[in-house]
């Protein structure tokens, strides 16, 4: 397929890493990115650089894939068979094995439900939960950062000169396709995207949210941001209570669904 650059330099990388790994059983990258100060990736795991459709209207955008059986484990016949298994992730997984369950593609789903961009099935469907965690996985697209996995990720231990090279990738990636939504999912991306230098606006939010005793005390947060790259603008927003533990993720998704967007036109 005749892919956008955006697309087609992330396959092209991908493609040389699944390589080597099926060659000579690690990937140069990895451990080239170990060297850095206080990180430690394993050059042995399949590399993780997307999940879904490259197309899809809405762009979840992950640090990097945590250490994993699946990740250590799964041996890919070639780059296509690697391809074909990240692109109908959900499908292969939740369709197809009944005992396959994650409770973060649930997660997502709770999150990207009041979105209102992916048509999940109603909770008093019979079935919804597998049905809906399929889709959340291949109707839009995940990205990691790094694709390589780790058992931590230490952002301020890392120069944005090892970095660049991997934000470039992933929103070149974004750019290749209009997009309806762009989220960077996770606290550890406020400061490295402050750090980034592509930053060209920024408006930071800050609420409670309603739990089932009442309101809470927690503040979490969400931010309006635009990029620019190569003369290209990127509208995104960063949920970066994403990834805390306890959160009433419906309504987190709910709130930030309400305030994406709300700053550009200010």
């Amino acid at each position: 397929m005749d892919w956008p650059a955006g697309i087609a330099r992330l396959l092209d990388e991908a493609r040389t890493d699944v390589e080597q790994l099926l060659t000579q059983g690690r990937i140069d990258r990895a451990s080239e990115l170990t060297k850095a100060p206080g990180m430690s990736f394993n050059d042995t795991y399949n590399p993780m650089y997307f999940a879904g459709a490259f197309k899809s209207p809405i762009v979840l955008v992950h640090i990097n894939p945590k250490l994993s059986p699946e990740l250590a484990d799964y041996p890919y016949a070639d780059f296509n068979d690697f391809y074909v298994r990240h692109r109908d992730f959900g499908y292969l997984h939740w369709g197809l094995d009944p005992t396959y369950y994650s409770p973060f593609d649930l997660k997502q789903v709770r999150f990207l439900r009041p979105f209102n961009a992916i048509e999940f099935r109603p909770e008093t469907e019979v079935g919804h939960l597998r049905v809906n965690a399929a889709m959340v996985c291949d109707q839009k697209l995940q990205l990691e950062l790094i694709p390589y996995a780790s058992q931590t990720f230490d952002a301020a231990k890392f120069s944005m000169a090892v970095l660049e090279p991997h934000f470039a990738r992933v929103l070149a990636a974004i750019s290749a396709y209009p997009r309806r939504y762009v989220l960077f999912c996770g606290a550890v991306f406020d400061d490295l995207i402050e750090r980034s230098g592509l930053l060209t606006f920024r408006k930071d939010h800050r609420f409670h949210l309603p739990m089932k005793s009442g309101q809470g005390k927690v503040l979490y947060r969400f931010s309006n941001v635009m990029f620019s790259l190569n003369g290209v603008d990127v509208q995104a927003g960063i949920a970066r209570s994403f990834a805390i533990q306890g959160i009433p993720m419906g309504a987190y998704g709910s709130m930030c669904s309400e305030l994406y967007g709300a700053d550009w036109a200010s």
